[in-house]
């Protein structure tokens, strides 16, 4: 009896220690390009082999290509975290004119965006150089 009682003991110790369900590591991240004259963009293209050109994940170290933005809008998954985002690109319009744009307001540690929640839309307030 004692055997049964101490095996049955065990069993339900064993259900018990069971790991919790884990949240979603992932975001699914939207990046909305602005403009400051209200234009739209039918894409924008950034180059991954200029150094500043980065979305950069710094609780991992992470880094992530920029997508090519279609219609103002890009989207990718990247991993929950604080990110750092910048990046010189360029944007053709539907009127055939192009023009280089930046975005640097999340360019430094300090200026970081957080990313925790399972889908989320940034909007990225672009400047035109030329």
């Amino acid at each position: 009896m004692r055997y049964k009682l101490l095996i049955l003991s065990c069993l339900a110790l064993l259900g018990g220690c069971t790991k919790p369900a884990l949240a979603d590591l992932y975001c699914r991240l939207t990046l909305q390009a602005a403009f400051p004259d209200g234009r739209e963009a039918v894409s924008i293209t950034v180059d991954p082999a200029l150094p500043g050109n980065t979305l950069r994940n710094l609780n991992t170290g992470i880094s992530y290509p920029l997508p090519t933005f279609v219609n103002n809008l890009g989207s990718l998954q990247v991993q929950k975290g604080v990110y750092v985002l910048s990046f010189d690109g360029e944007a053709l319009f539907a009127d055939g004119s192009r023009a280089a744009v930046r975005f640097s307001a999340y360019g430094t540690p300090s200026t970081a965006v957080t990313l925790m929640e399972d889908a989320q839309v940034l909007e990225l307030k672009l400047s035109i150089l030329r």
